[in-house]
């Protein structure tokens, strides 16, 4: 018995050796990742450089005088639009006859407030379907 014992001990010795090499690699890597050289500090400050510009490309067009006014535009129809869909909702309960015209009023918003959802979601909207 032994004897096939001292065997099995030289062939799985290869193996132990293999773990521990593996496991000081991994040591060394960890410990490496800790400190921070000159060269991998200056690779951080590009890596957050070039995504700070990024962020400034796609949203530089924001904040001009057209933008805000579109924005100011589309609140100033969608307000009063949803305000008395909801109210003709409110009212109907108590008189169904003025929750009519308050929704007669809605209807006359009803194709700015499409012409709005649709120049603001209306892309989006496409972009899902041709997805599928």
């Amino acid at each position: 018995m032994g004897f096939f014992t001292s065997l099995k001990a030289i062939f799985s010795a290869p193996k132990g050796l293999d773990m521990v090499d593996k496991g000081l690699d991994s040591l060394y890597a960890g410990v490496d990742k800790v400190f921070f050289t000159a060269e991998e500090k200056s690779e951080a400050a590009l890596k957050i450089t070039e995504a700070a510009i990024e962020m400034v490309k796609s949203t530089q067009g924001e904040s001009t005088v057209r933008s805000v006014t579109r924005r100011i535009m589309a609140i100033l129809i969608m307000g009063p639009f949803v305000l008395l869909i909801c109210s003709s909702a409110v009212v109907w309960r108590f008189d169904p006859a003025w929750a009519k015209v308050i929704l007669e009023a809605a209807g006359m918003l009803s194709n700015l407030a499409l012409a709005v959802g649709i120049f603001y979601f209306g892309y989006y909207g496409i972009k899902q379907i041709v997805k599928k």
